[in-house]
């Protein structure tokens, strides 16, 4: 199973947090299951997601959705998303 690392900043993880907690079931519908939510020792506000995929295509089609880029927005992601995916041997 691939395994997606995301990471980017938001303006804020207090007020981020909420909205991407209550955005699961669009990532369950992509086949994603949450690993973990991490922030980086002493910033705080950049964030990197762990998943586990099912199908890296659903994955990026739910990445490029329009609806997903206005979620980001409103929820205070301030930088484009850095994306590794990686095959666990």
């Amino acid at each position: 199973m691939p395994t997606i690392f995301l990471q980017h900043r938001v303006a804020d993880y207090e007020s981020w947090r909420p909205a991407y907690d209550e955005d699961v079931e669009r990532r369950s519908a992509a086949g994603l299951s949450e690993i973990g939510v991490f922030r980086k020792t002493g910033d705080e506000n950049l964030v990197l997601l762990v998943w586990g995929a099912e199908n890296v295509e659903s994955f990026q089609a739910m990445l490029n959705s329009e609806d997903l880029k206005d979620k980001m927005q409103e929820a205070g992601v301030v930088s484009e998303p850095e994306i590794w995916i990686g095959e666990g041997m």
